[in-house]
């Protein structure tokens, strides 16, 4: 088991006009990716529909037998993070994303050279910016992303 710390990761971000992530260069830093600022924790979740079958293995005692088939894949992100109107791809730039409901591809990675980048291209699904009395200012972002993820070597 492999384990790697919060804060050396990251998420970088740009528009893109397809919805094929393995269409997306390995080399984000230089395809014109740029890594948000502030962004404290991440996750990404990725499940596939299955559906249920029924099928007749004797016709002449109707012994049935349940099967399973794969459907679509569903990939989504969520970030949480700290708002500071100083930095550019911070919660502003963010929210202005959202809002315009912007075709995004997204990837969560580490800072460590060795590692992959994790993500894909979707869709903001909701942003929120939030703060307790004499508290920091956070913000909190979901993508809900097209197609399959995709794996980016970070060599």
């Amino acid at each position: 088991m492999g384990a790697i710390k919060g804060n050396s990761t990251t998420l970088m971000f740009k528009l893109e006009s397809s919805d094929d992530a393995s269409s997306v260069a390995d080399d984000l830093a230089s395809d014109g990716y740029a890594a948000f600022t502030g962004v404290t924790s991440a996750s990404i979740s990725v499940s596939n529909s299955t559906f249920e079958a029924v099928s007749i293995t004797d016709p002449t005692t109707d012994a049935t037998v349940r099967d399973f088939a794969v459907g679509t894949t569903s990939t989504s992100l969520s970030l949480e993070g700290v708002y500071d109107p100083a930095q550019t791809q911070n919660a502003d730039q963010l929210f202005t994303l959202c809002k315009n409901k912007s075709r995004l591809g997204i990837f969560w990675v580490t800072n460590q050279a060795e590692d992959n980048a994790l993500g894909g291209i979707g869709f903001c699904t909701s942003f929120e910016l939030s703060a307790g009395m004499d508290d920091f200012v956070t913000f909190s972002a979901s993508f809900e992303l097209e197609g399959d993820p995709a794996y980016k070597t970070m060599d």
